[in-house]
């Protein structure tokens, strides 16, 4: 498809806000992105977070107590933090490709008019 100067691809315009940014926050987003991607949408570690906390019924007190703790707060600890970064990047992508579009159709209007005062 032929470019033009006038329509932004959203990509291009999240591709430069990702440039300025710092290098630690690039690499946050790129370790949240890939547990969010990876991790949480495995079948393993789902059934790990399940089958985990049953092989300590047989434990020491203790034990039980630092898996139960663990077990009962994975989300609380960090997947709730990767699917919030997940979430803010979709809405983020959201935001930007509707900017585009109005952009883009903004000028489309306008030579729209431009047409209709010249006839």
């Amino acid at each position: 498809m032929k470019s033009n100067k006038h329509v932004k691809h959203p990509y291009s315009i999240l591709k430069k806000c990702r440039d300025e940014r710092s290098s630690l926050v690039r690499w946050n987003d790129a370790v949240l992105e890939w547990i969010a991607n990876h991790i949480l949408g495995s079948i393993v570690f789902f059934d790990m977070a399940i089958i985990i906390p049953l092989l300590a019924i047989p434990a020491p007190d203790y034990i039980k107590a630092i898996v139960i703790i663990l077990s009962s707060n994975w989300i609380q600890l960090w997947a709730l933090f990767a699917l919030q970064h997940t979430q803010k990047k979709a809405d983020e992508a959201r935001e930007v490709k509707a900017d585009a579009d109005h952009e883009a159709l903004t000028h489309i209007a306008n030579q729209l008019d431009k047409l209709l005062e010249a006839k």
